[in-house]
């Protein structure tokens, strides 16, 4: 399914999401599409203009890369021990 129509499905759905409930729908839509092997690039460029859906693409990108560094960090500490 191309991101594009995805996007027009979330255009065509987010007004009869509740505003607060918006923001955790975005949240489970992002983390579908990249469970789905969709690239954060890819999906940020079909998501253009949909500021919820950035903010939670956003959200999950500074998480991966803070659990990354933290690994980074990790593996620094192991070697440091031989």
């Amino acid at each position: 399914m191309s991101l594009d129509f995805v996007a027009e499905v979330w255009e065509a759905l987010s007004s009869h999401i509740d505003l607060n409930d918006r923001s955790d729908a975005a949240d489970s839509l992002v983390n579908l599409l990249i469970d789905n092997d969709y690239e954060a690039t890819d999906i940020k460029e079909a998501f253009r203009g949909y500021k919820e859906v950035t903010i939670a693409l956003k959200e999950y990108t500074d998480q991966v890369e803070e659990e990354y560094e933290e690994y980074e960090d990790d593996t620094e500490s192991d070697e440091d021990e031989w």
